[in-house]
């Protein structure tokens, strides 16, 4: 869920940028608080959370809560001139995961797309530094299975935005 200031002008966004439909929407005494975005032919969703709606403070501004996987560097390209086609000023750049693309959305989140450099199917840990994060373990600290990512392939069927770990 992404807590956002105005539905509809992120529902519009989400829908443009990523070619999803609206697949739910959540009322509330009248009001839109909330709706969920999807594909159905790619089975998932992005659901919207009216901030106003939300009883303590949620800001995600310069955050990145998803991180959408494409097929390869050409869907990558095709993405980031899809997004400059939509005036969103698209910049490009390598994480030590994947080539991404970043867009930001009308709430400050930082959108991005990527091609994987390694395979994202394992877990991988990273610290902050005072020259950015670096890998730094290959277990989770925080005591949870690393089993329960899907182990397949990082190449998924669809060059559309799928999610994926970030």
């Amino acid at each position: 869920m992404l807590p956002v200031t105005d539905i509809a002008a992120s529902a519009q966004f989400y829908t443009r940028l990523l070619g999803l439909t609206v697949m739910r929407e959540f009322v509330h005494d009248g009001q839109v608080t909330g709706c969920s975005l999807g594909d159905p032919r790619i089975g998932f969703a992005l659901s919207l959370r009216w901030r106003a709606s939300l009883e303590g403070p949620a800001d995600l501004r310069g955050e990145h809560p998803i991180i959408w996987q494409v097929r390869d560097a050409a869907a990558l390209e095709r993405y980031r001139r899809h997004a400059a086609a939509l005036g969103l000023s698209p910049t490009s750049r390598r994480h030590d995961d994947a080539d991404l693309v970043s867009v930001i959305d009308p709430d400050g989140i930082d959108v991005l797309v990527g091609v994987p450099v390694r395979p994202w199917g394992h877990f991988r840990g990273y610290e902050l530094t005072a020259d950015g994060y670096r890998h730094s373990h290959d277990r989770p600290l925080i005591g949870c299975d690393e089993g329960t990512a899907a182990a397949g392939p990082s190449t998924p069927a669809s060059s559309s935005p799928t999610p994926a770990p970030g």
